[in-house]
């Protein structure tokens, strides 16, 4: 799909023309361009009597034939004009897209509301863009009729800029756009694989091919893991027959003063082990590489994006699988930073592996360490699907990412790691257990990891298990489709752009 800014002019001979309405308000949002405001007038008021009102939502698809422009047009609601803000316009915009599926309409235009700022201006741009891109995803790969009643068929879109000195603004926006979604779709893409094809292995070739693009890479593998003493990863891994590989990927921006360490959990498959999961309950494991997809998603933009900020990009991939060798329950396994780990239950195998990846993380002394892991059950109990939960002793790193989170529209609410809780984990046998009490699952696996990480570094870990995967699409997000999310790539990117 294309995208370009365009003036007034270049809204005529396209397909589709998408604008936008505040709840209560019977005109456009875009109150600039006062000849189509007057145009559409009649139009609004004649479906406000039928029912639209502009709430959330609220559309409108309809044949305009006037000077202006000639074709479908399509009028979505914004809600209430004091509650609007990026997230609502990128899921007005795929909303809009959504009404289009299975018709074969290849151009596009989109009328962006008002903005009070510039830098407002750039981020609608943004925001549509994304709500376009991702509402438009589709995994049709092994489709043998390619799901033609479900598709959009957009080619091209032309974000219009009412004035020379928006243009700017919206280019930055469009780019910016482009390049989020992208790499969002690029995680999906990874999530959505059967795990039979996206193995430990496969995972580490797909970060091989991006290191082409500006991207340094290391990838050890089942021996070089050995030697580095990273017990967890060897243990979960020992199960299966697929070995496991440790990736490290690397930018570096020139001149860059700081560095940052971003780890995703990368259990391409997980069984649950010996305590072994329902088949239900595996169902949709082939997600548990969430974590890492999202580090792939972000490492597959960041040669282009260009944050001036170092990041280091790691995962531990691995199948939880049940074997003749397969760990077992009572079993005890060393980290790479030596502490040991006595397994309560082998389906808490993520935080095994991520030990070894916050140790690894620790000694490249980076500014801050970031994980994101589908890690708990527990966190979905406490926050549902849609919400992801942050786990920090670090309020300045836990406030830039939520704000990070608020402009990507991927919700991130902040959970208590109170010390009092690793009583529940103290082991008798070794330094901690991998499991503790039912209660507070999300809280005292946290505390877990942070034995893991150096105490001078801040950290972060971020619980995706609930916001990673959509089992049935919701009509209040309509740019998150059935299958893998690819969440935490876009607020990752906006948080690496943040310390520019």
């Amino acid at each position: 799909m294309k995208f370009q800014v365009i003036s007034k002019s270049g809204v005529k001979g396209n397909d589709v023309l998408i604008v936008f309405v505040f709840e209560g308000e019977k005109r456009i949002a875009s109150g600039k361009w006062q000849e189509l405001e007057t145009q559409l007038a009649k139009v609004l008021d004649r479906h406000s009597k039928e029912g639209f009102s502009g709430k959330e939502q609220d559309y409108v698809k309809t044949h305009l034939d006037s000077q202006l422009f000639s074709g479908e047009l399509v009028i979505v609601g914004l809600g209430k004009r004091d509650d609007f803000g990026i997230e609502r316009q990128r899921r007005a915009v795929a909303n809009a897209v959504s009404k289009l599926k299975g018709i074969k309409y290849k151009s596009a235009i989109v009328l962006l509301p008002d903005a009070n700022e510039p830098i407002m201006l750039s981020g609608l741009a943004q925001a549509a863009v994304e709500g376009i891109v991702l509402a438009s995803y589709r995994f049709n790969k092994y489709k043998t009729n390619g799901n033609n009643h479900k598709n959009i068929y957009l080619e091209s879109v032309g974000i219009v800029a009412l004035t020379p000195a928006e243009e700017g603004k919206i280019r930055t926006g469009v780019s910016k756009g482009e390049l989020y979604s992208r790499a969002t779709c690029f995680a999906r893409d990874l999530v959505n694989e059967p795990a039979s094809v996206m193995t430990p292995r496969k995972l580490a070739e797909v970060a091989k091919s991006i290191s082409k693009r500006g991207i340094s890479i290391k990838i050890f593998d089942e021996g070089q893991i050995k030697k580095m003493g990273m017990g967890g990863l060897l243990g979960v891994s020992i199960g299966s027959a697929e070995p496991p590989r440790f990736v490290h990927l690397t930018y570096k921006s020139p001149g860059a003063k700081k560095t940052v360490a971003i780890i995703g959990k990368a259990i391409t498959f997980d069984s649950g082990g010996l305590c072994i999961k329902t088949g239900e309950g595996m169902l949709t494991m082939k997600d548990d590489m969430s974590g890492a997809a999202a580090v792939l998603g972000m490492f597959s933009v960041l040669a282009e994006l260009k944050p001036k900020v170092n990041v280091h990009g790691i995962f531990a991939a691995a199948e939880n699988m049940p074997g003749g060798r397969a760990y077992k329950t009572g079993d005890i396994l060393k980290a790479m930073n030596g502490k040991t780990m006595e397994i309560i239950n082998t389906d808490a195998e993520g935080r095994l592996t991520l030990a070894d990846a916050l140790s690894y993380a620790s000694k490249l002394e980076p500014d801050e360490i970031i994980d994101m892991a589908t890690l708990t059950g527990a966190c979905v109990v406490a926050l549902g699907p849609d919400i992801a939960g942050i786990f920090s002793k670090s309020d300045r790193l836990t406030n830039k990412v939520v704000e990070a989170s608020k402009f990507s529209g991927e919700p991130i609410w902040q959970m208590p790691l109170p010390d009092d809780y690793f009583e529940m984990i103290k082991s008798e046998v070794a330094d901690v257990k991998n499991a503790g009490q039912r209660w507070g699952g999300a809280i005292t696996a946290a505390l877990f990891l942070r034995e893991f990480v150096d105490s001078k570094i801040p950290w972060a870990h971020i619980d995706i298990a609930g916001p990673c995967f959509v089992a049935e699409e919701k009509p209040y997000q309509p740019y998150k489709l059935a299958g893998g999310t690819g969440v935490m790539v876009r607020t990752m990117l906006r948080y690496l752009e943040m310390q520019n």
